[in-house]
């Protein structure tokens, strides 16, 4: 029960992101970004690639910028964005 509330919040502030064009797709983009410290949270679904999550972990504590754990995999962040292909990290901007 306690994952689905932090669930529905993860989707919630991925949606109003969404909705206002405040957020970054793709591995590059992101990583450019949280090490500029621009972003206010990553978010990485389930399946996020072992390097990916160790390189994002690392800019994320040197930038103190959070990191979510979508409970889905990168099928379902692409479509809860509305995008018709797979994300593999998200970025949040500030």
């Amino acid at each position: 029960m306690f994952t689905e509330v932090i669930h529905m919040g993860t989707e919630k502030m991925i949606k109003d992101a969404v909705k206002n064009g405040k957020i970054l797709m793709g591995r590059n983009s992101v990583a450019r970004a949280l090490k500029a410290g621009s972003l206010e949270a990553v978010v990485c679904p389930t399946n996020c690639p072992a390097d990916l999550t160790k390189e994002l972990d690392y800019y994320s504590k040197v930038s103190k910028v959070p990191i979510e754990k979508f409970e889905g995999n990168s099928a379902a962040l692409g479509q809860l964005c509305g995008k018709p292909f797979k994300i593999v990290t998200l970025g949040i901007e500030k």
